[in-house]
């Protein structure tokens, strides 16, 4: 790949003209990430939370990220890479909401600051599944760990807690606190799988067809790569406490999924459909745009 696909000008984080990809930086992710950010590629990779990379691509400060499902509402012409996301049947692990009692009497709930997907699915929830309608607090995860551990105080007002990728997995069972998988949860209420991440771009930096025909292809290398090397990649990684790479290889090879077909999409525009019809949205949904279409 010789040719360099970045957008020039006032949109380029340098002169470089290399393709600013942004990737997940949680252990999820990886299989999907296997080389990529070669400059000789013509792009270059950051790493960041789900909420960071949905900041980033709406502000053009990258071009391409793996985002929360739920960035691309407010931003219908995000075009998505097709056949690519991560999501889950029943329960993933990394998506836990800690709690005292019952979730119907739950009154105040300190949500991942990392998190717009997952924030979003436990409100809905909460409003639709367990009849309660709390309080939502945004908390940074490592500070609700404390708390669910006996620490930060300051956040004893909290009666759940959310907590999302490799905090949650290296959560564990805290004295006190019952839990539950949100996953688990989504797939018992409706029967179907849950999407939280696809690759998006800024329509701007896909213009060219040339580019877009080159992002689908070396997107689907990297998974296709990635997913081969799930051993692999979870010896080399850095595994949340308490993670073993037995429960590592097991959680990226059977818990998470990595395709994007139309089962994902239906169940992806019925968590839209019912954010809207609970007043979560303030309007529905629009379609995705997929590259190549």
């Amino acid at each position: 790949m010789q040719e360099s696909y970045g957008i020039q000008g006032s949109t380029a984080a340098s002169g470089d003209g290399l393709l600013r990809l942004g990737g997940i930086d949680y252990l999820n992710a990886l299989p999907l990430l296997w080389g990529l950010g070669e400059a000789k590629d013509g792009m270059s990779m950051g790493y960041h939370v789900p909420s960071r990379l949905a900041e980033m691509l709406e502000v053009a400060e990258l071009d391409v990220a793996l985002i929360p499902v739920v960035a691309s509402i407010a931003s219908p012409d995000y075009r998505v890479v097709p056949g690519i996301g991560i999501s889950s049947y029943g329960g993933v692990r990394s998506i836990r909401l800690y709690y005292r009692e019952s979730l119907s009497s739950v009154k105040r709930v300190g949500l991942d600051t990392c998190s717009m997907t997952s924030a979003l699915l436990t409100r809905l929830l909460f409003r639709e599944v367990w009849g309660a309608e709390p309080e939502f607090v945004p908390c940074d995860p490592a500070s609700m760990k404390d708390y669910l551990a006996g620490g930060a105080d300051e956040l004893s007002g909290l009666d759940a807690v959310l907590l999302i990728g490799d905090a949650a997995l290296a959560g564990g069972r805290y004295a006190d606190w019952l839990d539950t998988d949100l996953g688990t949860e989504w797939t018992r209420w409706t029967g179907l799988p849950f999407v939280y991440a696809f690759w998006a771009c800024r329509q701007e930096a896909v213009a060219a067809a040339s580019v877009q025909g080159f992002l689908i292809e070396r997107l689907a290398r990297a998974k296709e790569a990635g997913l081969l090397r799930i051993d692999e990649i979870v010896a080399g990684a850095d595994l949340p406490a308490g993670f073993d790479v037995a429960a590592g290889i097991h959680y990226l090879g059977s818990l998470i999924d990595y395709d994007l077909g139309e089962d994902k999409l239906e169940a992806m525009k019925l968590f839209f459909d019912r954010l809207y019809g609970a007043g979560l949205l303030d309007s529905p949904a629009g379609e995705l745009n997929f590259l190549g279409g």
